[in-house]
């Protein structure tokens, strides 16, 4: 994660969408990065994330993730391999406390707040994570935060209350795109017999790549991951 953050502002994806539009759209429809976006940061961000707007678009995303969960159990009656794989920071895990207190993002300082272990949850997509696993889906995080801060991680989702079956990080030393990565990681989920039905994140780099039936968008203008 530490390489691979800029910071920039709005631009267009490579769908030609609005990147922090939040966007349901089948696995295919993400076939390609994101490219360098323009008009976002901290302050901006900050307060895009406190507008109607944003809320609208990301409770519509967690909303649309739990309709694809309803469809493929209608579709599937009696499946036992399904599951959710999601991203944490700005999906689940919310850091808008550390990001109001710099001005622009510093990874030593990132780790510093990380090693806290207390970030909030999000409440609508670990509503939608609860209720899918009561659902019988299998819960994954894969996430750009390198293994060393995989101690940090468990304590911060453990005081949060969250239930999940598998938590992947960045491996040390690992120079990979967060495409490469995460798309690794969903195809080894599947080839364990899983089948991904939603895969939820903030960035257009944790969806492309394919390995997910259904991809949900979240809204993010504090930062970007290619």
């Amino acid at each position: 994660m530490k390489k691979i953050v800029r910071l920039a502002v709005l631009g267009a994806t490579a769908l030609l969408l609005p990147i922090n539009a939040a966007l349901a759209a089948p696995s295919s429809q993400f076939d390609k990065p994101a490219d360098e976006p323009t008009g976002i940061g901290n302050t901006v961000g900050l307060e895009y994330s406190q507008s109607n707007e944003f809320k609208k678009l990301f409770s519509s995303a967690v909303a649309d993730g739990r309709k694809a969960c309803d469809q493929y159990l209608k579709d599937h009656p009696g499946a036992s391999d399904m599951c959710i794989v999601s991203d944490l920071d700005e999906t689940l895990l919310d850091n808008r406390e550390h990001f109001s207190s710099i001005q622009k993002f510093d990874w030593d300082k990132f780790v510093d707040w990380v090693n806290e272990a207390k970030a909030p949850s999000l409440k609508p997509t670990a509503n939608l994570l609860e209720w899918a696993r009561k659902k019988g889906f299998a819960i994954f995080f894969v996430t750009g935060r390198p293994e060393e801060l995989r101690s940090a991680t468990i304590k911060n989702l453990v005081k949060n209350g969250i239930a999940y079956d598998g938590l992947y990080l960045r491996p040390k030393d690992d120079k990979r795109s967060a495409i490469e990565i995460k798309t690794a990681y969903r195809k080894q989920i599947e080839d364990m017999g899983f089948k991904v039905v939603v895969n939820i994140g903030d960035q257009v780099s944790d969806l492309v790549g394919g390995y997910a039936v259904d991809c949900e968008k979240l809204p993010n203008k504090i930062y970007f991951i290619n």
